[in-house]
């Protein structure tokens, strides 16, 4: 895998190749061994890959929950949306129209209706840059905390 390797969100379900629910075996089948695995607050394994990271349940089951890509990350896309190519405001005015209701948490624009959050993207701090895409329900302990996003006109 590298940067210009081509990933497809679909909202809940993964990316590309990847589906949630897969375990950390099927996860190196296809993209191969991780660079580094570690263990988050909540107890997930965590691993990290080039520019991405992956997030597993915590227990004896593990399967993937999270992934995360980096700026870096060439082909990053939903519904025609490239995240890293396409210019940050331009991103956001396609995704805010799809999910007409994103918040904010703690730097992180959530589309709730989309399972992805970004970051780097509204404050226009190039270097985090991010998406994660996530299973339904992983914001929702969150909700409460988090303030409605509203695109700024300049």
């Amino acid at each position: 895998m590298d940067t210009t390797t081509k990933f497809e969100i679909t909202p809940f379900s993964g990316a590309g190749n990847l589906s949630f629910g897969m375990i950390p075996t099927e996860v190196e089948q296809i993209l191969g061994a991780p660079d580094q695995v570690s263990t988050n607050h909540l107890k997930q394994r965590v691993e990290f890959r080039s520019f991405m990271n992956l997030a597993y349940t915590a227990g004896q089951q593990e399967k993937l929950c999270h992934i995360g890509f980096g700026r870096q990350m060439e082909d990053i896309t939903l519904n025609g949306i490239n995240f890293f190519k396409n210019q940050p405001i331009e991103v956001l005015k396609k995704l805010v129209s799809i999910d007409g209701t994103p918040l904010l948490y703690m730097g992180f624009i959530v589309f709730l209706d989309l399972g992805i959050a970004l970051t780097g993207f509204h404050d226009n701090d190039a270097s985090q840059k991010a998406v994660t895409v996530f299973e339904k329900g992983s914001w929702d302990k969150r909700i409460g905390k988090m303030k409605e996003f509203q695109l700024s006109n300049g």
